[in-house]
């Protein structure tokens, strides 16, 4: 059980790490037997997931822990079963188009493309399909078939030769490079789609 004391244990000896008083950390330990195992176990854990080492925001995720990490969402958020398409899975969130491409670091050109099919699922690298997983909790998998489900609008046009006018048309399906090559973003915000 996390105790007022104890939270209190554990900050006194968070101190005394970070001046390097190890006579204070012995002494935590020894003065306080009734904590002495939750604070070892504290302890512990603080070194295990890498103690007062930088963390680098940048570092990939391994496979197996991103998977993890999106059954873990999976079983406790909503399940987005019950969406087909991007758009869709935006509205679920009480999303608006600006609010989701200003959340992703994407022109709001570039998220339409996205939304409405035009970019191919095959030209988005593994890094790039997990940011815009991860921006709306749900699977690459999952995302990846909601992009395949938004199909680009058909029309038909009517002015054409008949021959052209049975042809079904409707924006050409692009690289997301090239959408990101042809969008007004800020150059900024194109390097963190485009770097890796």
């Amino acid at each position: 059980m996390n105790t007022p004391e104890l939270q209190q244990l554990k900050l006194a000896w968070l101190s005394a790490k970070q001046t390097g008083d190890t006579q204070e950390q012995m002494r935590l330990l020894r003065d306080h037997p009734a904590e002495q195992e939750a604070l070892a176990d504290f302890i512990a854990a603080y070194y295990a997931s890498g103690g007062t080492r930088a963390i680098d925001e940048e570092a990939s995720v391994l496979p197996l822990t991103q998977r993890a990490m999106q059954q873990a969402l999976a079983r406790v958020l909503e399940p987005a079963a019950d969406v087909a398409t991007l758009a869709e899975l935006r509205k679920t969130r009480q999303l608006s188009k600006v609010s989701t491409a200003q959340g992703l670091r994407l022109s709001v050109d570039v998220w339409n493309k996205l939304e409405s099919g035009a970019i191919e699922l095959s030209s988005l690298t593994q890094r790039q399909l997990s940011r815009l997983a991860q921006f709306f909790q749900v699977s690459i998998e999952q995302f990846g078939t909601l992009l395949n489900n938004s199909q680009p609008a058909v029309s038909m046009n009517r002015r054409q030769s008949k021959a052209g006018a049975q042809k079904e048309q409707g924006p050409q399906k692009q690289s997301f490079a090239d959408a990101l090559a042809r969008s007004t973003m800020a150059a900024q915000d194109r390097r963190y789609w485009t770097e890796e």
